[in-house]
């Protein structure tokens, strides 16, 4: 069997993931004055509960790749996914993920949209972040506990 202990993915088992993404959804609240701040914390937050049910399917290497490796990589992966056998997410997550990337760091100063705050972009993706997360944290819980 492999050595797992080093490796980035199962550094953490996937309740930990879940905690880190929980951190970076809060980072990312903590800062929705800075756009570019709160979207990337949004962005890795998902990623890391993505992490999570990586390492809830208890797949060894190099599989684990098939997703990529930085968070972007994942959502790409998941939004872009059209074989649902390769991933347990559902078509909303697929969606929820599309979305998350559109979302641009930096406001566009010629577009003006009446009904929105400053912040607007920084909570819609928090919002979205949380939504992936919670859909991985079902997946894990769904799954039975690893062998020991």
């Amino acid at each position: 069997m492999t050595d797992l202990s080093d490796h980035w993915l199962w550094r953490l088992d996937a309740p930990a993931w879940l905690r880190a993404a929980e951190i970076e959804l809060g980072a990312g609240a903590a800062n929705l004055r800075s756009r570019r701040t709160a979207i990337t914390h949004a962005r890795r937050g998902a990623g890391m509960a993505l992490n999570a049910v990586l390492v809830a399917l208890t797949v060894p290497p190099p599989e684990e790749l098939r997703w990529g490796r930085s968070y972007i990589d994942h959502l790409r992966a998941i939004a872009g996914a059209d074989d649902p056998r390769r991933h347990p997410m559902s078509a909303q997550a697929r969606t929820i993920a599309a979305r998350l990337l559109t979302i641009t760091v930096a406001p566009t100063a010629a577009l003006v949209q009446l009904g929105r705050g400053p912040d607007s972009a920084a909570h819609e993706a928090l919002e979205l972040a949380r939504a992936l997360h919670d859909e991985c944290a079902a997946i894990v819980r769904a799954r039975p506990d690893p062998p020991h």
